[in-house]
């Protein structure tokens, strides 16, 4: 007889013997791997606190124990008979009784069955749209910990710079301080003009140097694939960082004694010369880029002329030279120039962009940078009554006066000339 088989006999009917025997199949069947392990223990402890590998594995159980066992047609029922004589007969009998049972069972049974394979195929379906949104959970997390390491190493990196910056300052005061207290200030520095610290005077009204950084980008493009570029009165430095972090080979000129050393201490390449001296040394035509930003306003004319002659001989053909100063056109650009005590005067685009053009520079362009804020200049009138034509009028009026007053008054406060040899 087969292992599998629930043989009823004609002897009378032990219920207890029947269940002990169904529970020894299972039992027998389970040992041969034929069924998963009785899942009632893992339900029974749902309620227990599990760690996180503990629950997903009484999960999966319980999802193989359903898939294994959804379909409850017993395919291996069999009825039989020992009996010698009737065994036909009773087994006969028996086959009519159990086809009346299925008539009124089976209906049931094939709904539970439909309803067992609809829940079957509705966890798998949430045990696949689960395995999705935890994928997309750990993309997720994956993401904000980047974000969160690069923003906090990018950070980290403001706040060392600032420091080192801030570092080099200080000994560059001390250094000025010592030699104030030793009355050692050479006649060619300017702070020594004034007789007050120049490195200081700008940190103070120019702006710190992450804004001057972030407006002379605006000249990165003229430097393009240049090896030689020469920043006069380079100051604190700032567009020597830029083109060094851009992989272009640069040096700087200054007179004053703390701007050079506070370059140096930046590891720039930085002489602390003359302008026109420096370059009446270089051999012509052997530079290829000049920078001079807020340069001009301190020099006198003859002084001026002559340098701009000199950077036409220096510079290769093909290449340009970015002269920016302070817009006298602006009023209130022109009103806080004379804030800076080494300051001579202002220079008018139109006389700068003459000098270039005269000393050989080619399309000498005009460009307007460092506009005043909306929140400074005068305001429009925006409200326009309807249906008054003679209101609309002067009011159209009135703004173009507040237009030609904002130019006037509050117009861009630098400007620069570009030139190409």
């Amino acid at each position: 007889m087969n292992d599998h088989t629930i043989e009823i006999r004609d002897d009378e009917i032990n219920v207890v013997t029947i269940m002990e025997k169904i529970r020894e199949n299972i039992r027998r069947r389970q040992a041969a791997g034929e069924l998963p392990p009785d899942p009632d223990p893992v339900i029974a402890t749902t309620s227990k606190n599990y760690n996180a590998g503990e629950s997903d594995d009484a999960i999966q159980r319980d999802l193989l124990y359903i898939n294994s066992n959804w379909d409850i047609h017993n395919n291996s029922y069999f009825i039989s008979s020992h009996h010698p004589h009737i065994g036909k007969f009773l087994v006969k009998g028996r086959q009519l009784v159990h086809g009346e049972v299925r008539r009124y069972v089976d209906p049931v049974a094939d709904k539970q069955r439909r309803l067992n394979k609809s829940t079957v195929r509705l966890l798998h379906s949430l045990a696949h749209e689960i395995e999705k949104i935890e994928e997309t959970i750990s993309d997720l997390e994956s993401e904000i910990q980047k974000k969160i390491r690069d923003e906090t190493l990018q950070a980290i990196s403001i706040i060392t710079t600032n420091i080192e910056r801030k570092s080099c300052l200080a000994h560059v005061l001390e250094d000025r301080i010592l030699s104030l207290k030793m009355n050692n200030i050479s006649t060619e520095n300017p702070s020594s003009v004034t007789g007050m610290n120049y490195l200081s005077f700008e940190n103070r009204f120019r702006g710190s140097c992450n804004e001057i950084r972030y407006r002379q980008r605006e000249f990165l493009p003229y430097f393009d694939d240049c090896s030689h570029v020469l920043d006069i009165g380079c100051g604190r430095g700032e567009f020597l960082e830029i083109l060094r972090e851009h992989y272009i080979g640069a040096k700087g000129v200054d007179l004053d004694s703390d701007m050079v050393n506070y370059c140096r201490s930046l590891h720039l390449d930085v002489e602390m010369e003359d302008a026109i001296i420096y370059l009446e040394k270089l051999e012509d035509q052997s530079i290829d880029g000049i920078f001079i930003d807020q340069v001009v306003e301190h020099l006198e004319p003859a002084y001026l002329v002559q340098l701009i002659s000199l950077c036409h001989q220096k510079l290769k053909n093909g290449h340009y030279i970015v002269v920016e100063t302070v817009n006298p056109l602006s009023f209130v650009s022109f009103v806080n120039f004379y804030i800076d005590l080494t300051h001579r005067r202002p220079v008018h685009p139109e006389t700068l962009q003459f000098l270039m053009t005269t000393a050989g520079f080619r399309d000498c362009e005009k460009k307007f940078f460092s506009p005043v804020s909306d929140e400074g200049r005068l305001k429009k009138i925006t409200e326009i009554s309807e249906g008054d034509e003679s209101a609309r009028k002067n009011v159209e009026v009135y703004n173009n006066n507040i237009e030609i007053l904002n130019t006037v008054l509050f117009g861009a406060q630098d400007y620069a000339i570009i030139g190409k040899k």
